[in-house]
């Protein structure tokens, strides 16, 4: 299938979804398609800031002498100022955006992962300069071995489980996030947008296709805005220019401010460009082909470091856990999982990491190969070399080993003692429901995972445990009610809608839970109702 038909699919089944399957209002399939060939143009230049200029010259000069055609069909989005897209807007795009993510097979949804980049991340963004004007972060990792890292509107950042295994630090992967944060807090997104004059909502759909696209190849990106032209100069590309001169300063003021080397920029980007000898060659890194680090930007980041005294600090113990386990989860073939376990094995002999992080990484091999035989010896292993005997990611992965080899009554018991010792891991609550289900003892599952959705209440996994607890016990509303808190946290609100009229019809709810059934209703109703509208008004 060409990729355009592809993204007419995607367009298509994306507005039928939001118009509740009315089809009065969609183009013709012609129009559409070519709507969509248009429209991949400016998604492009989003990426260039998004992904700090992954497209080279010619094609952004495509895009942006493409671009006009679509003035007169695409309405702009609501701003605050005349000239910007508004906070608002760009939220709601990067929520669009993720929703496509989300659907990808390589977004890896892991809570250890996930939680550690996100307490990661948010000490560098209560160090960013001048603070971050109540912009919300969240920080996500995409199953993918090229070094890369993105950043989408309304402060998604999104990284490569291979940016994880190369840098040598926690500084340089401090480098790495700062920057990309710059490109949000300084509303690169937002101001390229304006500088067009136009944007469309429904051009996310190709947007996100890019971005997913550019991760792995930013030349798959670039051939997605290959649309024929001629090479002319333009504003574009001196703005995403500059915008990476300011991604990058924003960068090193965070990095320092969050106590991380400030040489660690520099000396990251030269190690990679000194490997590949060749950056914009095919075979480089992706973050290296998608931020075209010139020998004038490496100089102006050692600049920046000079005069600061390089930092000898200490990795924490949870990087190369997360390592670990990243690296483990990167390739779950069984080639894979036997090069993971060969990697592990060498890295206990030559000392090449912590010990620790060796064993869980071989358990957690073991338990994906289920080698259920082997788990038990490789956590012993693991809690006779870590601090105080033991770690969460430890109880968490014997819990599921456990209940992956039928002994789901022990798992439990287990999983209780973990949620003692760390009642504050998202992971543990995880596998402590899980163990409850598969034990047959929803009403323990009930009571866990009440708790667990309210000290995580933007967890739509916990909320889809707890439909299927409530299920399980026969309480139709308040399971079609927690599948609908499931489906506002991932802003499908069609879907919520549906799951909370059917808990109104359900009819065994008591009164209060029946009031606040209505009430969430209520607003769903009203936000189906608006996102439905806002799409005819784009379709017409």
């Amino acid at each position: 299938m060409k990729r355009s038909d592809f993204l007419y699919h995607v367009l298509m089944s994306t507005c039928h979804r939001s118009a509740g399957g009315s089809k009065k209002n969609l183009p013709s399939a012609m129009a559409a398609k070519a709507w969509v060939t248009r429209a991949m143009c400016l998604p492009l230049m989003i990426c260039a800031a998004l992904l700090g200029g992954s497209l080279n010259s010619s094609v952004m000069a495509q895009a942006v002498s493409a671009a006009p055609a679509l003035g007169a069909n695409l309405p702009r989005l609501g701003d605050a100022g005349g000239e910007d897209l508004s906070p608002l807007a760009e939220q709601r795009l990067g929520e669009m955006a993720m929703r496509e993510v989300r659907r990808d097979p390589d977004y890896l949804d892991d809570p250890e992962v996930n939680d550690w980049l996100g307490q990661f991340g948010q000490r560098l963004v209560g160090s960013v300069p001048g603070g971050v004007m109540g912009q919300d972060f969240e920080f996500f990792a995409i199953r993918d071995r090229s070094l890369n890292a993105f950043a989408l509107p309304g402060g998604f950042i999104g990284v490569h489980t291979g940016l994880l295994l190369t840098v040598a630090n926690e500084s340089e992967l401090a480098s790495v996030l700062g920057h990309e944060i710059g490109h949000v807090t300084q509303r690169h997104i937002a101001r390229t947008i304006a500088q067009q004059r136009q944007a469309a909502p429904m051009a996310i759909a190709a947007l996100a296709l890019a971005v997913l696209a550019a991760r792995s190849s930013p030349n798959a990106a670039m051939g997605m805005g290959s649309l024929g032209g001629t090479l002319v100069q333009s504003k574009m590309l001196s703005f995403s220019r500059d915008a990476e001169r300011e991604a990058d300063r924003v960068g090193f003021e965070t990095l320092r401010n969050a106590g991380f080397d400030p040489s660690a920029s520099a000396m990251f980007f030269t190690r990679l460009q000194q490997a590949t000898r060749a950056y914009d060659s095919p075979a480089a890194p992706a973050y290296l082909r998608s931020h075209p680090l010139t020998s004038e930007r490496i100089a102006d980041m050692q600049s920046r470091s000079f005069g600061f005294a390089p930092l000898a600090l200490a990795n924490a113990p949870s990087f190369f856990m997360v390592r670990a386990r990243a690296r483990a989860l990167q390739d779950p073939s069984v080639d894979g999982l036997r090069g993971s376990a060969t990697f592990f094995e060498r890295a206990l002999e030559d000392r090449s990491m912590p010990e620790l992080a060796a064993w869980y990484g071989l358990a957690l091999v073991a338990a994906t190969q289920r080698n259920f035989a082997a788990v038990p010896k490789f956590l012993s292993n693991a809690r006779a070399v870590a601090p105080g005997g033991t770690h969460p990611w430890l109880d968490r992965l014997e819990v599921d080993a456990r209940v992956d080899s039928g002994d789901a009554a022990g798992a439990a018991t287990l999983a209780r003692a973990a949620r003692v010792r760390y009642p504050d891991i998202r992971a543990i609550a995880y596998a402590e429901a899980r163990a409850l289900l598969v034990a047959d003892q929803p009403q323990q599952a009930v009571e866990r995972l009440s708790d667990a959705t309210a000290r995580w209440p933007g967890d739509p996994h916990l909320w889809e445990q707890l439909s299927r607890a409530y299920g399980a016990l026969g309480q139709r509303a308040l399971a079609h009610r927690a599948a609908g808190e499931a489906a506002i946290v991932r802003r499908s609100w069609q879907s919520a809608f549906e799951q909370f009229r059917l808990a109104q019809r359900a009819g065994d709810a008591d009164f209060i839970s029946a009031s606040m059934i209505d009430a969430r209703f209520r607003m769903v109703e009203a936000e189906a109702l608006r996102e439905r509208a806002e799409m005819g008004r784009q379709m017409r």
